[in-house]
This record gives C-alpha cells, sequence and structure tokens, in this order.
C-alpha cells in the first residue's frame, strides 16, 4: 500500500490537486477533526458521494479483502466509536515493528495518517499504515464493534422510564380511545418501539416478542429460531409499547378482546421492512409478535440454500420437467417458502409466465404474477386456483394445499401442462404422497402428477468466527459412519462478539428429495403407505434429512445436536 509520502507525489505529479491545497486541507483536518474527505469535498477538491474507482488506480491504491479475525479489546479502544464511525476507519492490528495498521475503505484516509497517529497517541507507536478494504467490508466491521451504540441507547431509555424520569402519563386505571392514541405518540415512547426495531436488525431476529406476564413486561427476540431474551421494559410502560405497534399496524387500539392481525412496512437504515403484526389477549395483557421480512436480504438463489451438490443436481433437474406437481414439506418456520421462492426466481424468465397465489404474499418478485388470499370475500386457494388455468400460466404456486379441493384442482393443473409448485406439512418426503391420499385424492392422479417432493429442516450454522474443531470419539464415529482415514472437520461452538456469544450465525436446510419413477409410480397405485414407499425411494439413492445432516456435521457446518432437534431423531 502507497505511503502517505508516495500519495502526495502521485496527487502532484497527474495535476490532480498541488501540495499547498493538500497541506491546507491537512492543516483544517488538524484544527477541525473533521473527516479529510469531507474538506476535500467542501473544497470542492473531490465531487460529493462515492470515490471513483478511478481515483483508486490512479493512486496505484488496490483493495484488500479483510482476513476473518477478531480484533482484541484492547486495538478498539485506541480509536473512539464516534470518529470511527465518522472517519469510517477500524483500527486493525498493532505490530511489533511500531507500525499500527488501520484500515479503511476511503483512500483520501491515507493522507490523514498522521492525524490517526495523534488520536492514538501512545509512544510506541512510531507509524500508523492505512489499509484500504472494501465499503462492504467497512459497513460490516463498524456494525460488529461500533454498532453496540443502539443497544446502549435502548438500555438508558428504559432505565430512565423504569426509574419514572421519562414521564408518560399513564393513569391508574385502563386508558381508552384518544388517552391511548396521545400515549403511543408520545416521544419516548416512539423512541423505545423504534430502537427496538432497530436492535432487532442488528441481531438478525426474525422474530419480536412483546409478552406481559404478571409482574414483567418481557421482550425477546428470535434469532436463527431460538428465543433469546433482551433488555425488558419496565411493567408500567408495557400499555404504551403496545399501544404504539397497535397504532403503527393500524389495528383497533380499543379492541382487546379478539385478535387482531396488522403489518408495519418501515425504512431502517435504507432498507425496506416489513413487519407483520398479531396482536393476542392473554390474562396479563395483550401478547403482540411482531414477524420481520427484510426483502432486502432474504431472497435467495439455490446455492444459498444448503444443498449437496448431488441434491442441488436433483432439485434442478425436477425444476425443468415441463408439467407437473412438484412439493416441499416441512413444520412451519422450515424454510419452504424461501426454497419456493428461489425456484421461482431461477425460472423466471422472459418466455415463462408464472402466476402465486398466497396467504400472504411475503415477497414481491418482480416480473411474477402474485395474488394473495382473502377469504372473507371468498377468495381462496382453490377459487384462485381454478381462475389461473384460464391465465395461460406455465409456473404456478400454491402457497399451500391444505383440502381435498385445493389438492385436487393442483393435480389436474399438473396433469393439464402446467409446473405446479406447493407446500404440505408432512414430517417426511414420502408422506406426503400418503397425505394426498388421505385428502381423498385418487392414488392413480398422484402417481400420474406428482414429480417430487422435497422434505426440509433448518440447522443453526456454526459460528466462521469461533467454531471450534475437535476430534470425534467412537460413539460419534459410529453414528457420523466415520470410515477409517476419513478426513472429517467436526467442530463445536464457542460464542464470540460475532454470533451474540451463541456460537451460531445463521440457518440453511437439511433435505431429503423424493424424485418419482416407475416403481415409486405403481407403488403409489397401489397405496402402500410411507415406510414402503420410503425404502424403495432409499433404494433408487434418496438420502433422508438425518443423513444430509450427518454430512454437514462431518464438514464443520453444524452440530449433532442440531440435526438431532430438528429431525426428531434420538441420539443414537
Amino acid at each position: 500500500m502507497p505511503t502517505k509520502k508516495e500519495v502526495i507525489n502521485v496527487i502532484s505529479n497527474i495535476g490532480l490537486w498541488d501540495r499547498k491545497s493538500i497541506e491546507s486541507a491537512l492543516k483544517e483536518q488538524e484544527t477541525t477533526g473533521n473527516p479529510l474527505k469531507e474538506i476535500f469535498q467542501n473544497r470542492g477538491m473531490l465531487p460529493f458521494g462515492e470515490v471513483s474507482p478511478s481515483f483508486y488506480f490512479q493512486l496505484g491504491i488496490v483493495q484488500r479483502e479483510l482476513p476473518l479475525r477478531e480484533i482484541p479489546a484492547d486495538i478498539l479502544s485506541v480509536i473512539p466509536p464516534k470518529m470511527a464511525r465518522a472517519h469510517r476507519i477500524i483500527p486493525w492490528e498493532k505490530r511489533e515493528d511500531g507500525r499500527f495498521i488501520i484500515v479503511s475503505d476511503d483512500p483520501i484516509n491515507i493522507l490523514a495518517a498522521d492525524y490517526f497517529k495523534k488520536i492514538i497517541g501512545t509512544e510506541d507507536v512510531k507509524e500508523v499504515e492505512v489499509l484500504i478494504t472494501f465499503p462492504a467490508d467497512i459497513d460490516q466491521l463498524l456494525e460488529k464493534y461500533y454498532g453496540r451504540e443502539t443497544m446502549e441507547d435502548l438500555t438508558q431509555m428504559l432505565q430512565e422510564a423504569s426509574s419514572a424520569t421519562i414521564d408518560l402519563d399513564l393513569p391508574e386505571t385502563d386508558i381508552e380511545g384518544a388517552d391511548e392514541e396521545a400515549i403511543a405518540l408520545q416521544a419516548p415512547v416512539v423512541k423505545i418501539c423504534n430502537l427496538i426495531f432497530v436492535e432487532a436488525l442488528r441481531r438478525r431476529a426474525s422474530d419480536i416478542h412483546l409478552e406481559p406476564i404478571e409482574k414483567k413486561f418481557r421482550v425477546r427476540f428470535r434469532i436463527d429460531g431460538v428465543l433469546y431474551e433482551v433488555v425488558s421494559p419496565p411493567k408500567r410502560i408495557e400499555k404504551a409499547v403496545i399501544a404504539r405497534i397497535k397504532l403503527m399496524s393500524k389495528m383497533d387500539l380499543a379492541e382487546k378482546r379478539l385478535p387482531q392481525d396488522g403489518r408495519i412496512m418501515l425504512d431502517i437504515g435504507g432498507k425496506p421492512i416489513d413487519f407483520r403484526v398479531s396482536a393476542l389477549p392473554g390474562i396479563y395483557g395483550e401478547s403482540v409478535v411482531l414477524r420481520i421480512l427484510d426483502k432486502t436480504s432474504m431472497l435467495k438463489g439455490l446455492s444459498e440454500l444448503g444443498f449437496l451438490p448431488d441434491d442441488l443436481e436433483k432439485w434442478q433437474m425436477l425444476l425443468k420437467y415441463s408439467a407437473g406437481l412438484v412439493l416441499v414439506t416441512g413444520p412451519t418456520g422450515s424454510g419452504k417458502t424461501t426454497t419456493l421462492y428461489a425456484a421461482l426466481q431461477a425460472l423466471n424468465t422472459m418466455e415463462r409466465k408464472l402466476m402465486t397465489v398466497e396467504e400472504p404474499v411475503e415477497y414481491q418478485i418482480q416480473g411474477i404474477n402474485q395474488t394473495p388470499v382473502n377469504t372473507d370475500i371468498g377468495l381462496t386457494f382453490a377459487s384462485v386456483l381454478r381462475s389461473f388455468l384460464r391465465q395461460s400460466p406455465d409456473v404456478i404456486l400454491v402457497g399451500e394445499i391444505r383440502d381435498f379441493e385445493t389438492a385436487d384442482i393442483a393435480v389436474r393443473a399438473a396433469l393439464t401442462g402446467h409446473l405446479v409448485f406447493s407446500t404440505l406439512h408432512t414430517n417426511d418426503a414420502p408422506g406426503a404422497i400418503t397425505r394426498l391420499i388421505d385428502m381423498g385424492v385418487p392414488p392413480f392422479l398422484i402417481a400420474s402428477s406428482v414429480q417430487g417432493v422435497m422434505a426440509q429442516r433448518l440447522v443453526r450454522v456454526l459460528c466462521s468466527y469461533c467454531k471450534e474443531k475437535i476430534e470425534p470419539d467412537e460413539k460419534m464415529k459410529r453414528i457420523l459412519k466415520i470410515k477409517e482415514g476419513e478426513e472429517v472437520n467436526i467442530c463445536i461452538p464457542k460464542g464470540c462478539n460475532e454470533c451474540n456469544f451463541t456460537g451460531f450465525h445463521g440457518r440453511l436446510g437439511i433435505f431429503e428429495i423424493f424424485a418419482m419413477n416407475d416403481e415409486l409410480r405403481e407403488l403409489t397405485m397401489s397405496r402402500v403407505g410411507a415406510s414402503q414407499l420410503r425404502e424403495a425411494a432409499q433404494k433408487y439413492g434418496m438420502r433422508m434429512m438425518v443423513e444430509d445432516g450427518y454430512i454437514k456435521v462431518k464438514k464443520g457446518i453444524t452440530t449433532l445436536d442440531e440435526v438431532y432437534s430438528v429431525t426428531g431423531e434420538k441420539n443414537a
């Protein structure tokens, strides 16, 4: 990486700025402490906005990818959080030769190396070197190490509310109508709710649970499928917070006897975030759950779902059929919708017409006709599906098959030249065949229409920053069928800042894919049970979900306990 002197020489040689202008800007920074890029922009030396890639090239600067590592607390402490955010710098490493390394995504910061040395202010630092990386890396590091300010603000607000320094003017009796709305609009209540939203997003939560219990108002976030309690607001502001959420989601504030559903759409940090809100009456007050749908990060490609290479090939083969029924099964929250949306995106080309009927439409995909179910006006899965057939679609997604009518229309649509996707709630892939028969669909229609079924679950992924490799014992070797001399990478969770000390970061799927063939079709028409179908499918190469999980344990992706917890298998 070029030094400050080398960068100034290059700038002078190419005639970008003269030395006098550079020295004047550096002196202003020393006086004001403002970011050097901002000073250059205010002087008209740089345009406002992102730095052009050609600027890096002119200065001979190469942006580097940063390795995965934990930055020690004593290194982070040398730069105040406010300065780190303002200058977009991260203290990175202190070397034995007296050099202190700072990383940034702004090449102008190379010129400010002397200023940063004064800020660090320790005698053993002889020189500050600035390495330039990519903006996404700096965003991630700033969020990871300096994003706690939001939570500190929330904690302070809740402490103030608890000590009654925030006057919420709450009456002793239940508040009604306009009084409740006025309280929900008070600035402290608004700020507390907003901070809860931001902190939930920072922690990658999928749900926010606001739960009034006897002597406490509990707030929990669901992260990677597991609930964690966070800073709990004092009981006295319970009604105000819940009233605020209900007001934002356009619910009836006065109605506390019946369940209500609503929706909040916000723009947080430039991201459109959709909150699906459910309020349910209880003996200690209304319980409110907000499901978070981040439209910018939840739509995934097939390669991001966790398929092993052979399963990905099998699934992609099912997507190549021009007609037939393809089902995805699993319990609520097992990622079925995410998988189907990934399939639709892979099929979404100009030559195909894709239509979906869902309850509700969770994510809008450009180029696809998506219809939400509305049972209040008779707009059901079955009625919409009938209308779809008059729209000449190529690919149809039915959000869920719940009854015979929907199943019958979906099967007949698959037989008349449409590729139909849908979901069922069954424990495994072969069970989907027997479930359709139980619904009343004739076996010969199932055998003729179903091309394949995939069952899936979600397991938590070990944090790549802190997972620790272990040697498997004899019991684990027997369970995982580890052969003599086979290289494995079995790891256990440890916990660090990156994963909120859980040891896990994110989730991916484990799968079993039941692909129809002639023998399986004959067994289906013979009305055999799911166990016989499973045995036959295994003979033709179907890998069970638990076996898929075992492979991912051996690869160091997840743990044996995670696989058992989602598959229901007992520890052998």
